[in-house]
C-alpha cells in the first residue's frame, strides 16, 4: 500500500473548495486534457479514497509528480492567494524569481537593492533633494555605478554581461510595481496616487451599501467654477470701473440616497471659510425660494426646484450623516459643533483632496460644469489646454457684463433643473421623484425643531468670558469680545458680577449682539456692542479683518466713524487686484444678505408678536362685560 506524505496530510477537502478555480473551456483541447488529469489526481490524493500507488497508476502520473503538483498548488500567487488549481494549467509559471545571479548579487550587497528601490519608489528621506520618477535606463546606470563603487570587477557579474543585467533590473522593477502599487502610481502624479490609495484596498468595506432612505447620508464639497466673471465698482475717487474677478467657489450638499441637491452657497473669496460652510448648511435646511430672474429667457421649469420648497416633509429636513473632507474650513470647531450639537448628525471626515470618497457630489460638479459653465463664452475650461477655453475669456466677461448676479441666477436654475432631470443612477427617474416615492413608502425625514429655526442659531458658537469692570474707577460691568466691549442695562448695574465667568452665545454671522448666561445657566440677556460696532451687521471674519488692518496701521478708525464703512472704503481702494475685487464684492454681497435675512427675521418676529397682541385684545373684547355697580355714599 502506497504511503501518503506527511507534508500534505493537513490539506482537507474543505480547503480545496477555497482554491482559485480555472475556466476549463478557455484552454485548448490538449491543455484541457492534461489539466483535468492533473486536477483529478490532486483531488483524489487529498480525498484519500485510495492508495497513492493506485492514484499514480490510474492517472499515469509518478508519485514525485503528484507531490510536485501539490507543492505548486500551495505556492503564493502575486495576488496574495494560493495558486490553487491555477498551478495545474500546463506551462503555468509558478516560480516568481527574477534571476538567480541577480538575486544572489542583491543578497550579497543589500545597498544595491536599497538604492534601486529608493530610486524607483521615490523613497527618499524627508528633506533629501533628489531627482524623482527616474526612468529604467537611469536607474540601471546608477546601478552600474554603484556596482563599480562596491569594487565589483569588470570580469564579474553583472559587469561581465553584454547588457550589464539591464533585463534583470527591468524585471526587478516590474516585481516592485506589483508589491508597491500606491508608490508606483504616485510616479504619475498626485491624482493617480489619490486614486490608488483610496480604491481597491478593503474593497468590500470601502464599497459601503448606498443608503435608500432620504437624508440618511449627505455629501458636502466645494468646487471652483470654470468661468471668468466681471464686476462693476466705484473707486474712492468716484470713478466707475468694470473689471474681472478670480474664479469663485460653489459649495453644495447632495443627498446620497436620492441624488437631490439640498442646498448650495457661492463663495466669492479666494478660499472658502467656516462661515461659508455654515451658510451652505443653512441653505440646505431652510426652505428655498425661487429667485427673481433678470437674464432674458432664463426661467425655472414648472416642476423644478429644491426638496425644501417642493416637498412638505423636507422643509427644515436634517440628515443623519455628513460626509466631507479634512479641509481647514471643514475642521473649524464651530462647523463640527453645529453638526454634532445643533443638527445632531454624525460626521464622516474623509481624507483631504480625495474626491473619490465623495463620488456623488463630485459627479454633480462635473455635470454642472458640462451642462452649464463650460458652455459659457467666458469659460476658463477645466484645464489650461481645454479647447473650450478662449484666450480672451476675461475680455468677453467684461464685454458682455457676465456678473456674479448672473452666475447666482444661472446656478439656481441649473440646480433646480438638475433635481428634476432623470438620473441614470436612479433607474432614470428624477431625484425629486425618488425623494417623493420613498417618503410615500414610509421613509421619514427628521426635521429641525421649531425652537432651532431662528436665523441667529444657524451660526452660533459658545464661548466663555470674564466680566470686567471697576467700581472704584467708575467703570460699569462689561465683557470684551474681539476687541469690543459688550454690555446691557442689567449687566451695567450688576457690579456684584465683576470677576465672574459667563457663557456667551455668539452668532458669528452678525456679532453686533451676543446672548449671555450666568454660571448657573440663567439668562443674563442680550448684550450689545458699544459704539459704532453695534449699528451695522458684520461677521466675526469681518471684525477680525478690520482689527488686523487697524493694528497694522493700514486703516484708522476714528471714534465717531463706522468701522464697516471704513472697511468697505479700504476694500474699494484695493480693487486693483483680482483678489481685492473678490473681497470687495464678497463683502458687499454678505452685507446685503445679512440685511435681508435679519430684517426679514425681525419682521416675522414682530408680526408674530403683533398677532399675539391682537389675539389677546380680541379675546378681551369678546369677554362678557361685567355690570358696574355704583357705590352710593351716604
Amino acid at each position: 500500500m502506497g504511503k501518503y506524505s506527511n507534508k500534505y496530510q493537513s490539506i482537507s477537502k474543505s480547503d480545496i473548495l477555497e482554491w482559485p478555480s480555472v475556466l476549463e473551456d478557455s484552454l485548448t483541447a490538449k491543455q484541457k486534457e492534461v489539466y483535468i488529469n492533473r486536477k483529478q489526481a490532486v483531488v483524489a490524493y487529498i480525498e484519500r479514497n485510495e492508495t497513492i500507488d493506485n492514484i499514480c497508476s490510474r492517472y499515469g502520473i509518478k508519485k514525485s509528480e503528484v507531490y510536485r503538483l501539490l507543492k505548486r498548488c500551495l505556492e503564493t500567487h502575486t495576488d496574495g492567494r494560493l495558486f490553487g488549481f491555477r498551478a495545474l494549467i500546463p506551462y503555468m509559471r509558478v516560480q516568481t524569481t527574477i534571476n538567480a545571479p541577480f538575486e544572489q548579487l542583491l543578497e550579497e550587497h543589500p545597498s544595491l537593492k536599497d538604492q534601486i528601490e529608493k530610486d524607483f519608489l521615490n523613497a527618499y528621506k524627508k528633506g533629501e533633494v533628489r531627482e524623482r520618477n527616474l526612468s529604467t535606463k537611469t536607474i540601471h546606470q546608477r546601478f552600474m555605478r554603484n556596482c563599480i563603487k562596491l569594487g565589483i570587477g569588470l570580469n564579474q557579474y553583472p559587469l561581465n554581461t553584454q547588457t550589464k543585467a539591464y533585463k534583470s533590473v527591468e524585471r526587478y522593477l516590474k516585481s516592485l510595481s506589483n508589491k508597491h502599487f500606491v508608490a508606483v502610481a504616485a510616479r504619475s502624479g498626485e491624482e493617480s496616487k489619490m486614486l490608488a490609495k483610496n480604491t481597491g484596498a478593503n474593497f468590500t468595506e470601502f464599497q459601503a451599501q448606498t443608503p435608500i432612505r432620504p437624508y440618511e447620508k449627505v455629501e458636502f464639497d466645494g468646487h471652483k467654477i470654470d468661468v471668468a466673471l466681471s464686476i462693476k465698482y466705484t473707486t474712492p475717487a468716484g470713478d466707475e470701473i468694470v473689471d474681472t474677478l478670480n474664479r469663485i467657489w460653489i459649495l453644495s450638499i447632495i443627498d446620497v440616497a436620492t441624488r437631490c441637491i439640498l442646498g448650495y452657497h457661492l463663495c466669492l473669496n479666494k478660499e472658502y471659510s467656516s462661515d461659508d460652510v455654515l451658510m451652505c448648511i443653512r441653505n440646505a435646511i431652510k426652505p428655498w425660494k425661487p429667485k427673481e430672474l433678470t437674464i432674458p429667457n432664463l426661467k425655472y421649469s414648472e416642476s423644478s426646484g429644491f426638496p425644501s420648497y417642493l416637498v412638505h416633509e423636507a422643509a427644515y429636513g436634517i440628515w443623519d450623516e455628513f460626509c466631507y473632507d479634512n479641509a481647514k474650513a471643514n475642521l473649524a470647531k464651530i462647523v463640527q459643533d453645529q453638526l454634532n450639537n445643533f443638527i445632531g448628525c454624525s460626521i464622516n471626515m474623509g481624507p483631504v483632496a480625495t474626491p473619490i470618497s465623495r463620488p456623488h457630489i463630485e459627479r454633480f460638479f462635473r455635470t454642472l460644469e458640462q451642462n452649464g459653465f463650460q458652455r459659457m463664452v467666458s469659460t476658463t475650461g477645466n484645464n489650461p489646454k481645454d479647447p473650450k477655453k478662449l484666450k480672451n475669456n476675461e475680455k468677453i466677461a467684461v464685454k458682455y457684463n457676465i456678473s456674479v448676479e448672473h452666475i447666482e441666477e444661472l446656478v439656481d436654475v441649473l440646480i433646480a433643473e438638475y433635481n428634476t432631470t432623470p438620473h441614470f443612477g436612479l433607474s432614470n427617474i428624477t431625484p425629486l421623484e425618488a425623494l417623493k416615492q420613498r417618503i410615500e413608502r414610509g421613509m421619514n425625514i427628521n426635521t429641525l425643531s421649531e425652537s432651532k429655526r431662528d436665523e441667529f442659531l444657524f451660526f452660533t458658537t459658545k464661548i466663555q468670558r470674564v466680566i470686567r469692570g471697576d467700581v472704584n474707577g467708575g467703570r460699569r460691568a462689561f465683557i470684551n469680545y474681539e476687541g469690543v466691549r459688550y454690555t446691557n442695562d442689567i449687566l451695567a448695574n450688576s457690579t456684584y458680577l465683576i470677576g465672574k465667568k459667563i457663557t456667551i452665545l455668539v452668532n458669528i454671522d452678525d456679532i453686533r449682539f451676543i446672548k449671555a448666561f450666568l454660571e448657573d445657566g440663567s439668562e443674563l440677556g442680550k448684550l450689545s456692542a458699544i459704539g459704532k460696532w453695534g449699528i451695522r451687521a458684520h461677521s466675526l471674519r469681518d471684525r477680525k479683518s478690520i482689527n488686523k488692518l487697524h493694528k497694522s496701521n493700514n486703516i484708522q478708525i476714528p471714534h465717531n466713524e463706522d468701522p464697516i464703512d471704513i472697511y468697505h472704503q479700504y476694500l474699494s481702494s484695493k480693487a486693483k487686484s483680482k483678489d481685492g475685487r473678490n473681497k470687495l464684492i464678497g463683502f458687499e454681497k454678505n452685507q446685503e444678505s445679512k440685511r435681508l435675512r435679519y430684517t426679514q427675521n425681525d419682521e416675522i418676529k414682530n408680526k408674530e408678536s403683533s398677532k399675539e397682541t391682537d389675539n389677546k385684545s380680541e379675546n378681551n373684547h369678546n369677554k362678557p362685560k361685567k355690570k358696574l355697580r355704583r357705590t352710593l355714599q351716604t
